[in-house]
Formats: structure tokens, sequence, C-alpha cells
């Protein structure tokens, strides 16, 4: 009787640990990413859509993760003809690139927020980036929100308009940091 009772026992905690760790799936049409782009003289904003991801967790905790973004997708918002000039060899040169990527590589979770580190793929090129988020898990679903995350355009070989290559733009420099404001709703 005692062996039957700690065999159940060791079965109820062993699966108690297991069901603490908890996949995922990104709901690619309730999440969104938001981009802003600032120049000497103003600025633009605009979308940019996920393709697909994943986000696992460990006692409600992010532990890993990946995201595909669809390149195409891309938007200017506030001035739509910019679109396709975003979309040519000037800058992220989608028909060549046609996907970005971001997967997590450590997360911090010591703080109120986790610090999120991951590569960021953009060309073919990656460059490790890290931010805050705030993650909200329920019985049935994550989401996540990341404002302001920075990325420098020049890791990813974006010198279009940039101060640091070209001396003599004057006001028609463009900024070689650009933001993102990533919301993520993901379910089981």
């Amino acid at each position: 009787m005692k062996r039957i009772s700690l065999t159940l026992a060791i079965i109820c905690l062993t699966s108690m640990v297991f069901a603490q760790k908890v996949n995922y799936k990104v709901n690619t049409q309730t999440s969104t990413i938001k981009w802003n782009a600032k120049k000497v003289v103003g600025g633009h904003e605009g979308t940019i859509n996920l393709q697909d991801g994943t986000i696992q967790t460990d006692k409600g905790k992010i532990t890993a993760g990946g995201f595909t973004i669809d390149m195409n997708s891309m938007a200017c918002t506030d001035a739509p003809k910019l679109t396709g000039h975003l979309k040519n060899e000037d800058f992220f040169n989608v028909p060549s690139y046609p996907i970005a990527k971001f997967v997590i590589s450590k997360v911090d979770n010591s703080k109120g927020n986790p610090i999120i580190t991951g590569n960021l793929t953009i060309k073919n090129k990656t460059k490790s980036i890290s931010f805050p988020a705030k993650v909200t898990t329920t019985s049935d679903g994550l989401s996540a929100e990341a404002l302001g995350v920075k990325v420098n355009r020049l890791d990813f070989d974006i010198q279009y308009r940039s101060a640091s290559f070209f001396s003599d733009l004057g006001n028609r420099a463009i900024d070689d940091v650009f933001t993102l404001d990533i919301q993520i709703k993901a379910t089981k």
C-alpha cells in the first residue's frame, strides 16, 4: 500500500512540474508591431505584421520563443507612398529578404518586468538586442508588451541617408536608430 501511495505521489509531483511549462502560439491577427523612424526634420511611422511565432514559459515566466516577421507587410501609415521605397534596396530590400526573425536567447526574470535578449535577423544579418517587456499570463493565454525597442539600422547594412556615412546630408539625414512598439498576444 505504501508503494502505491509513494508511486502516486511521485506521479502527481512530476505532472505538476511538467504542467508549469507551457507553449504558446502567437496570434498573428491580434499581435502588432509599430515602427517609428526619425529624421532631422520630422519622421515616419508604420506597421509590420508577424508571420508566426511561439513563446515558452515556465511557472508563468518567459523562457524561450521566436517570431518570424513578414517584411512584405511593412507599411508607412503616415506617408503610404514611402512604403515602396522602404521595401527597395535603399532600406530593407524586401524582394531579396522577405522575412526577418527574432529568437529569444536569454531572459532575465530577476526584475519586475523581464529583460528579454534575443537575436534579431534582418537582411541575413543578425544582431543581439535587449529590452524590457511587460508580460501577463492568464489561464488560456499570454500577452507581452515591449515599447520603444531600439534597433540600429546600421547593424543591418541600411546606410541610406545616414549621417554616420554621408557628411553632406544636412536636414535630409535619417537617424540611425528606429524604435519598435511590440504587442504580442498568444494562446495555448
